[in-house]
């Protein structure tokens, strides 16, 4: 027998399900934060953030729709009060079955699906393209610099714990004044420690020489820590890995004429700038 799908039955259903859904999240998210749980990774949490408020965001779309089908409901009841005395039409479609209306909730939760994930895919090939623009320039700047860095590192015997030569500090500001360019960093071997490396760090254009600022020696405990104390050592595989990864961080080594790597220079991009404008020469 043919049914009948009402419109407002299955607004009603979907509103009904979106704020269980967002219930059960904030239930989730209160005792996720009372207890500390360290159950969901970072990504997971962001996505479960995205479904919550997707769903206010939907119930409040729904109990709109509710609100207007319900009284188009009233007024087309009224209307068939009024001609047919309250008659029963015997051709009467009958409303269809809830788990008609189940069927159609997942199809709209499945649509929703594929619509996500086809734009998640569309963004990850963005991401790959800016990415490998910012990596691209990235390694063309510092190496039209290579050699003004090999002229200032040369002359450190030792990484300075303070007063940095002010010429140094200068040339980490060119770079840094880069639009695409929002941190810096430098690293040097420690020749005492094979298990310690020296970071100097610039973390904005703006920021003024000061003379008590120098390099912070580093235990190495990271992986990109341990990539940078392999490169020193003449294994950059590692740090070839974590350059080749999708990100907006890329780490350029610096050698001397001899080939030996004899700093580091780590550049994180800026995740505002709109690497979409460049073009990467085949």
């Amino acid at each position: 027998m043919k049914q009948r799908v009402k419109l407002l039955s299955l607004t009603v259903a979907i509103t009904v399900s979106l704020l269980i859904l967002g219930a059960i999240l904030v239930v989730l998210g209160i005792f996720d934060e009372l207890l500390q749980w360290d159950i969901f990774s970072y990504q997971v949490e962001a996505v479960l953030m995205g479904v919550f408020f997707t769903s206010l965001a939907l119930s409040a779309f729904g109990v709109a729709m509710t609100i207007v089908l319900g009284i188009q409901e009233i007024v087309t009841s009224i209307s068939a009060f009024g001609r047919d005395r309250g008659l029963i039409e015997p051709d009467k479609i009958p409303e269809a079955k809830k788990q008609t209306y189940a069927l159609y909730i997942v199809g709209i939760i499945g649509a929703l699906a594929i619509l996500i994930a086809g734009l998640s895919l569309v963004d990850r090939r963005v991401q790959v393209h800016r990415s490998q623009v910012f990596k691209t320039i990235a390694s063309e700047q510092l190496q039209k610099l290579q050699s003004r860095f090999i002229q200032q590192l040369v002359q450190l015997q030792t990484p300075p714990q303070n007063n940095v030569p002010r010429t140094l500090h200068d040339l980490i500001q060119s770079v840094q004044k880069l639009s695409f360019v929002s941190q810096m960093a430098v690293y040097l071997p420690d020749s005492q420690d094979n298990t310690a490396i020296w970071s100097y760090q610039s973390f904005n254009y703006t920021e003024q020489y000061d003379p008590k600022k120098g390099f912070e020696r580093l235990v190495v405990a990271k992986e990109y820590e341990q990539a940078i104390q392999e490169a020193f050592q003449g294994q950059p595989e590692l740090l070839k890995v974590i350059n080749d990864r999708t990100g907006f961080t890329w780490y350029y080594d610096i050698k001397n004429p001899q080939g030996k790597t004899i700093a580091v220079l780590r550049i994180n991009g800026d995740p505002d700038e709109d690497f979409r404008e460049y073009q990467i020469a085949d």
